[in-house]
């Protein structure tokens, strides 16, 4: 009888399946390998984009070299810049591992990209090696269309005047005895955002709308050099600076005085910034500011403060006669504008609320006029500018002299504010 077997017929034909199958594998990686090292170009090293924290690891080792580096474009006081976060950029904590200066002249079509993630290729170069802040000259980008749009304002700018001196009379009072400090530091030239500037000669006009003469308002700021030649600077941001004019008000003023001090800038759990390249002191502490505030005699004092961790000066400096807002509490983040502008977010809205209208970038009326009596109280005027504040910080206040800063919610809610007494 002839066999059968399935096992006769098959056997031979499976090692010839198996050995076709490792053939093709086979010269399907020797094309795969010659493709790569033959054929296809390989791409320099220097047009691989780095990320900004892998290339500030160890940022000695790119000086000279050509380098492609990515980040959110931003220009800050004049400066572009690339930052590894645009949060480090709005709410005042760029540090040197978290940002990259593009210096040479890199065009005006990268602005289209501010906000916006952007590839830039140049060689490495020391910005500030005494800070370790890491320069790249520019020699070409490629813009990154981001997948999340953050917004706020990228390009850091100086207002003009011409809205105020146009629109709004300064009538003065020639009896009043009112003082005033504007302050703001700034660290250093980058980190001086023009937003302190537009903070300030817009405060600058406000107290003048309020009976404040301009000879008693001091403006300590930066190195002691305006942005325009609208409002005069008298000191640079140093403790010297602040020694000298607390020193001239404490002579000067007495029991039926007001003092008026207005901090913008950065801050941190040390106290507020100074300008560092003219003093080598450290930040403005909260015991030398409680220093200088208590050296001045006064009939009450109105205390805001714009900078970041603003919060933790209020167990320092809280008193009876003192009303203090701050931007946000102890330990966080204060911010600038999400929308209006050129502006720091707390000290837009306050200021919106003093004079009735909303700062430009805004539009309408800023109406704090809670009890309709036609002025604007400090608690008032807190009232609204906590309730507008669309950032991720914490607006406190405080009036009583207990030291404790009071939330939006108690302070809306609550009676017996001294507060409520007190205007610019």
């Amino acid at each position: 009888m002839v066999s059968k077997s399935k096992k006769g017929q098959t056997g031979p034909k499976r090692p010839v399946a198996l050995i076709a199958l490792i053939v093709i594998l086979i010269g399907s990686n020797i094309a795969t390998i010659y493709y790569f090292m033959f054929y296809q170009s390989s791409i320099p090293l220097e047009d691989v984009p780095m990320a900004i924290e892998d290339v500030m690891s160890n940022p000695a080792a790119y000086i000279g070299k050509v380098i492609t580096i990515t980040g959110y474009y931003v220009i800050s006081a004049g400066f572009p810049m690339l930052v590894e976060s645009l949060m480090s950029f709005m709410n005042n904590s760029l540090q040197p591992n978290n940002y990259v200066l593009v210096t040479g002249q890199p065009p005006a079509s990268m602005e289209q990209y501010l906000g916006l993630q952007c590839h830039v290729k140049g060689t490495g170069e020391w910005f500030d090696g005494s800070d370790g802040v890491l320069g790249v000259r520019y020699r070409e980008y490629v813009g990154r269309q981001s997948d999340t749009i953050f917004p706020g304002i990228y390009k850091d700018a100086v207002r003009d005047n011409d809205y105020f001196i146009e629109h709004i009379p300064l009538p003065l009072d020639p009896d009043a005895e009112k003082y005033a400090i504007l302050y703001s530091g700034g660290i250093k030239p980058e980190k001086a955002y023009y937003r302190y500037w537009n903070d300030i000669i817009y405060m600058h006009f406000i107290l003048q709308m309020h009976g404040y003469s301009e000879e008693n308002i001091y403006v300590v700021y930066k190195d002691g050099v305006g942005e325009d030649t609208y409002t005069p600077v008298e000191y640079p941001a140093t403790h010297a600076s602040l020694d000298t004019v607390f020193t001239q008000l404490s002579g000067e003023m007495g029991v039926r005085d007001t003092l008026f001090f207005y901090t913008t800038n950065h801050g941190g759990s040390g106290g507020i910034s100074v300008w560092d390249p003219m003093d080598a002191g450290g930040a403005l502490t909260h015991a030398q500011v409680s220093n200088w505030l208590d050296s001045i005699t006064c009939d009450h004092m109105i205390i805001v403060m714009e900078q970041c961790v603003s919060g933790k000066f209020i167990q320092y400096i809280s008193a009876s006669n003192r009303v203090i807002l701050t931007a946000c509490s102890d330990g966080e983040s204060s911010y600038g504008c999400d929308t209006e502008g050129q502006w720091d977010e707390f000290v837009y809205h306050f200021m919106s609320a003093l004079i009735g209208f909303k700062l430009p970038g805004g539009l309408g009326v800023a109406d704090a006029d809670y009890y309709s009596d036609g002025k604007i109280s400090m608690r008032e005027a807190f009232i609204y500018a906590a309730l507008h504040d669309s950032r991720e910080e914490t607006p406190l206040y405080d009036d009583d002299g207990d030291s404790v800063g009071l939330t939006l919610g108690p302070v809306v809610f609550g009676t017996g504010f001294y507060g409520d007494t007190i205007f610019l």
